[in-house]
């Protein structure tokens, strides 16, 4: 195919990018030439000598791929022409459409020097037929078409001004298929969980309590390590969505550094965090199997981050593991809560999914960005099973800022409250678009949460609790009317302040 010019109508264009593989754009107000790419470039290693984690979570999930062009934004017509655009999104839409075999799926990947954007069909749960339908499928039948909406700032960097000058911007689109897996369409919810736990979780961690020791690769506790912690003083830490222990602290583990080194002074090796799933189980049943494997009689302080805090939460407020946190402990010492999901997350929502799964996997493609331990895996795992069409998942509902429809985090915020000698909460309010982020994503972020935030957990709901647990220690980047460009949800460990607070709080 020869290079095409989109010429920001409303109208459908084909690109004919492959024998048989067709690919049907339209770029309301925005002109885009669109040159097909036999052979797509290979995806950026974060480290050198080493295979590309986003190759090798592609290929884990059994992703193949279908077509590959570079899009080159040349101009732009403010107001001329009608814009495509999406609910709590202030960006334009590209629309591109095609057709996969009969059963198969699609999803669309956008790379823009080297941020990695992923994208769900819009049309997923009304196109993906039913599991009979695939088994009774002829070799003629015509397969469903599947529609995809591209924010235009992630094809031009963000560079939405009035024109473009020639050759600024541009973005290499990959489309990848991926075999249907039948007994996930129309599946009931417990069924897609478990495929999520044994296909994705599973393949990627195993769950269990962990010594944060990076120079020993953060050894598993044996059973009888656990039984000695017994009537011992112990650093609990707790990670956040689609991270790890080794991940999320990753700030902090340096051997040789201050804050480790302080706080071995203080625990000597009892410094443990639990490695858990955060797709296929949720917050309440993180916190039960944590409970579960603790000995008896520990004396724990907490560190936790992001989703790590609902999981701290459940374990020492919720009714249902009162008995059996009171028969692991009686009293927490400190519990600092690092850019803590207190009071829940507005991209917890089938609807913000796939703006949240963005979002990690632009921190996935940005080493600097501290990257939280993103498990690439996952994410990939996760969006081949949104592809689809599934419409819930618990574990996302109890992430929920909702507190109407929160059932999970009513429980919470009710009277039960675990005795904690302090509370440290540490949050911020992040501009994205004073950072390395700027122009990549279509976070939209403000708008969806319609208030300060992190780009994933709320400034104010960071400092939550209920009406009973006090905050001794507020720790505050920026505030709730003022934003910074530094610290955001998945830094914070690598931050002096922070650095410098974890060694004052905990003595």
């Amino acid at each position: 195919m020869p290079e095409v010019i989109t010429r920001g109508g409303v109208g459908l264009t084909r690109l004919q990018v492959a024998d048989g593989v067709a690919i049907d754009v339209r770029s309301p107000g925005m002109h885009v030439a669109w040159r097909p790419i036999e052979a797509a470039p290979e995806l950026a290693s974060m480290s050198a000598g080493e295979e590309s984690e986003w190759s090798a979570a592609i290929a884990e999930n059994g992703l193949e791929p279908f077509a590959a062009m570079e899009a080159q934004p040349l101009a732009l017509e403010i107001g001329s022409v009608p814009s495509l655009t999406m609910p709590d999104s202030e960006d334009a839409y590209v629309e591109m459409r095609a057709t996969p075999a009969p059963d198969e799926g699609l999803l669309v990947m956008v790379e823009s020097d080297g941020v990695v954007q992923w994208y769900l069909p819009t049309n997923a749960p009304q196109s993906m037929m039913t599991a009979e339908t695939i088994a009774g499928l002829e070799e003629e039948a015509v397969p469903a078409e599947l529609h995809f909406l591209i924010p235009q700032s992630t094809l031009a960097r963000g560079a939405a001004v009035a024109g473009f000058a020639e050759g600024i911007g541009g973005a290499v689109v990959r489309f990848f298929r991926f075999k249907i897996v039948k007994e996930l369409l129309g599946a009931a919810i417990a069924d897609v969980i478990a495929w999520i736990a044994e296909k994705v979780e599973a393949r990627n961690k195993r769950e269990g309590f962990r010594f944060f020791e990076r120079e020993n690769d953060f050894p598993y506790l044996s059973e009888a390590e656990l039984q000695q912690l017994s009537g011992e003083r112990v650093l609990l830490l707790t990670h956040g969505i689609f991270s790890s222990l080794a991940g999320a602290f990753a700030g902090i583990a340096d051997p040789g550094g201050p804050v480790l080194q302080h706080l071995r002074q203080i625990y000597g090796r009892n410094i443990i965090g639990w490695d858990h799933w955060t797709v296929a189980k949720t917050p309440l049943e993180n916190a039960s199997d944590m409970l579960a494997k603790l000995p008896p009689d520990v004396r724990p302080d907490i560190v936790c981050h992001s989703r790590g805090a609902l999981v701290t939460r459940a374990m020492l407020e919720h009714s249902d593991l009162e008995d059996r946190r009171r028969s692991r402990f009686s009293a927490v010492g400190k519990a600092i809560f690092v850019a803590g999901a207190c009071q829940g997350s507005q991209l917890a929502s089938i609807a913000n999914i796939n703006r949240l799964l963005n979002i990690y996997s632009a921190i996935g493609s940005i080493p600097v960005l501290g990257s939280a331990g993103v498990v690439l895996k996952v994410i990939v795992g996760v969006l081949r099973v949104l592809a689809h069409g599934a419409a819930q998942l618990p574990s996302l509902d109890a992430l929920s800022s909702d507190l109407a429809k929160n059932t999970f985090l009513q429980a919470l915020n009710n009277d039960l409250m675990t005795p904690t000698g302090e509370i440290v909460v540490v949050h911020a309010n992040y501009d994205p678009s004073q950072g390395p982020l700027a122009g990549f994503l279509d976070l939209n972020v403000d708008v969806i949460f319609g208030a300060a935030n992190d780009m994933v957990v709320p400034y104010t709901g960071a400092e939550v609790f209920d009406k009973w647990q006090q905050v001794g220690t507020n720790f505050r980047y920026g505030t709730a009317s003022a934003t910074q460009a530094v610290v955001m949800h998945t830094n914070f460990f690598f931050q002096p302040g922070v650095q410098q607070l974890l060694q004052a709080e905990i003595v």
